[in-house]
């Protein structure tokens, strides 16, 4: 007798029996097993990844102590009144503020007050968003170019080691990328669509991105409003109309909690901490703002600045952070920056360029195209940031995790579909391997003991696959099985590094 399970719907029980036992039963089971696993692979996958980053995120999360003890202090003092909680008074008594808009904290502190107030509760929240982050990334990749791409690309994500460190952290960082990732979900849906709807609810995102970190969420605006415009299929004029909510809904989240500060009696609130003028304004734009990126503005945007409500102070300015480097454009890959995120980033720039030659460049662009604007952007306006600006902390950059990893994953898709067209074509594929895995022993200098062990290795499996895909198509019955294979192999080998 066989199971039911194991026989399609159209043969009937008078077929059974008539069948012999030996063209039925475990080789049918066996079949079917593999073509489940063959149509669920990406669920599976994901699964996976979002095991690892779940294990890389939440195991030992108590042995981090209180992490930050600044903002730790903060969210300890923000538990003892109202007053304290919404203008996250530094202090118990309510007398300075931190240097910091209230989102990511108001989250610890709700985290704090379910789960008692300890280490644990503090960086909850950042690991759970980190764990969203590599869902999110993998559906927004998933859904424009497949779902092998959105499986490197969550993967490379989970172990970036500058993400890694910001979910297990309470600086908030994680939080502001989960809410970017989302507004990049919202506007890219929208843009397919046409609906203010959703493109309202990314301008909503974004607000509260700023309510994390301040302007560094507008960093991927520009992006934003690029996918919509070459998106979205509605006329000109209703496409400029909508960017302009956009910009309305952008604006009055991002800046409600600073209006209310400003406009409540200094007597009746802290003072807003490092702002030169007791101004959430001045915050902004000066010593979390403007002044990050140079101190050299023009005389006359000072005195301009000077007459805003809440008198911006320029002059209060974080001090200059030697281990970023000096500004230039491979300051990304010098030796205090790249261990952080730039694993991947050369992978990701080359992978970007095959993406443009692949994609549909027909108005309105298709969700292929869509997303090599999204991402490229995105790149353009964080890497662009990270290269020239004179100020900012080595976690920053965990905003460009998920860009480099999404178009890493991009990439690999885009460089496997020109492989696939043969003759010159399949050089970029193998170049790509090649180069990445040559960057990364760079990389790895400044790190001799895992430069020792890990160096060769990767440049020998990368070396490996690329001349093998560059000669695969002389065995063609091969091909199809081997050289998928081998991509998958050499990315693997990419990560270990940054693992």
């Amino acid at each position: 007798m066989i199971g039911r399970e194991s026989v399609p719907a159209s043969v009937t029980p008078s077929v059974i029996e008539a069948l012999p036992p030996a063209s039925v039963g475990t080789a049918t089971v066996n079949r079917r097993a593999l073509a489940a696993l063959a149509a669920h692979w990406p669920r599976f996958g994901l699964a996976t990844v979002l095991l690892l980053s779940a294990a890389l995120n939440l195991i030992g999360l108590n042995q981090e102590g209180y992490a930050n003890t600044y903002y730790a202090a903060a969210v300890k003092s923000m538990l003892t009144g109202w007053r304290n909680f919404f203008f996250v008074a530094f202090d118990a008594g309510g007398f300075v503020s931190v240097d910091k808009p209230p989102l990511g904290l108001w989250l610890q502190a709700a985290s704090a007050k379910l789960f008692g107030f300890n280490g644990v509760s503090l960086l909850l929240p950042q690991a759970l968003a980190g764990i969203a982050a590599v869902a999110l990334l993998y559906w927004l990749v998933r859904r424009a170019w497949g779902p092998a791409a959105g499986l490197a690309a969550a993967l490379a994500l989970a172990v970036t080691p500058i993400s890694v460190v910001a979910n297990r952290n309470n600086t908030s960082d994680s939080v502001l990328v989960l809410a970017l990732l989302g507004a990049a979900w919202a506007v890219s849906v929208a843009a397919e669509r046409g609906s203010v709807r959703l493109l309202l609810l990314g301008g909503v995102l974004v607000g509260l991105a700023f309510n994390v970190k301040m302007l560094e969420a507008y960093l991927i605006l520009p992006a934003l409003g690029l996918v919509y415009l070459l998106g979205a299929p509605r006329s000109r004029r209703a496409r400029l109309g909508h960017l302009a909510l956009l910009g309305l809904a952008t604006l009055v989240v991002s800046f409600a909690w600073v209006a209310a500060v400003d406009l409540t009696p200094a007597s009746a609130r802290p003072y807003v901490g490092s702002s030169g003028t007791n101004s959430a304004l001045s915050l902004v734009l000066g010593y979390n703002g403007l002044t990050r990126l140079t101190l050299a503005l023009p005389a006359g945007l000072r005195e301009a600045l000077r007459f805003l409500p809440g008198a911006v102070d320029l002059d209060v300015a974080p001090a200059f952070a030697p281990q970023i480097g000096d500004p230039g454009l491979l300051r990304l890959f010098n030796d205090g920056l790249a261990g952080q995120a730039s694993w991947l980033l050369a992978l990701a720039v080359a992978g970007l360029l095959a993406a443009v030659l692949v994609a549909r460049w027909r108005l309105p662009l298709n969700r292929e195209a869509q997303a090599v604007v999204l991402w490229g952007g995105w790149l353009g306006g964080a890497g662009g940031f990270f290269s020239v600006a004179r100020f900012y902390h080595l976690y920053y950059l965990t905003l460009l995790g998920p860009v480099i990893a999404a178009l890493a994953g991009i990439g690999l898709a885009a460089l496997w579909r020109l492989w696939r067209r043969g003759g010159w074509w399949r050089a970029p594929l193998p170049l790509a391997l090649v180069g990445a895995a040559l960057v990364q022993a760079r990389l790895l200098t400044p790190y001799p003991l895992w430069s020792g062990q890990l160096s060769r290795p990767v440049v020998i499996v990368c070396l490996a696959a690329a001349v093998t895909l560059a000669l695969v198509h002389l065995l063609p019955h091969l091909a199809r099985v081997a050289a998928p294979l081998l991509a998958a192999t050499a990315l693997l080998a990419l990560l270990v590094a940054p693992l």
